[in-house]
């Protein structure tokens, strides 16, 4: 447990990450952490990874980066790039941290090469027998929902906050 010093300096800051879903027909990209990954090794995920600092302006920007250095596609390769959720957490023993969920459809099921781990196309319905990073575990479900409802990303993004328990576990999310 971190002291009152260590934790009223972590929540005077702020990370920002993204994660991006693309999807192609009924299923959806998803990425294995390498096992030298120091944050999740072996869980899944999406693609995507830090925010800059100077990247705050425009997280589409900083997404689209994030998606060329992951897997070498680009803005031109998808459709519907947009961000449909913004979900904050506040634990204890890290900074506050904001992960912003983006998804974007392809027109074929390329499945390019990754530095940060292996990348495979899923059903929603494998979802389950893979060990998915508990952030995007709750969120994925509402990112299929969302692409059903507005395939173009025309709504605004949702937002919500993760409530942590004293295991450090998400236990519930307050979407507004």
């Amino acid at each position: 447990m971190p002291g009152e010093d260590e934790a009223r300096a972590f929540a005077n800051s702020l990370e920002m990450f993204s994660l991006i879903v693309l999807t192609h027909e009924d299923r959806f990209l998803l990425l294995e952490r390498a096992a030298w990954k120091r944050f999740s090794p072996l869980r899944w995920t999406g693609l995507g990874g830090r925010v800059e600092p100077h990247e705050f302006g425009d997280l589409r920007t900083s997404a689209l980066r994030e998606l060329a250095e992951e897997s070498g596609l680009s803005e031109l390769d998808v459709a519907n790039f947009t961000l449909r959720r913004l979900l904050l957490h506040d634990r204890a023993t890290t900074p506050l941290t904001l992960l912003a969920f983006f998804t974007g459809a392809l027109a074929e099921a390329v499945l390019p090469e990754c530095p940060e781990g292996t990348l495979r196309w899923l059903r929603a319905d494998e979802f389950a027998g893979l060990d998915i990073i508990e952030s995007a575990a709750v969120v994925l479900p509402l990112l299929i929902e969302d692409l059903a409802r507005d395939p173009r990303g025309d709504e605004r993004p949702r937002v919500g906050a993760a409530h942590y328990g004293p295991d450090g576990a998400i236990e519930r999310v307050v979407w507004a």
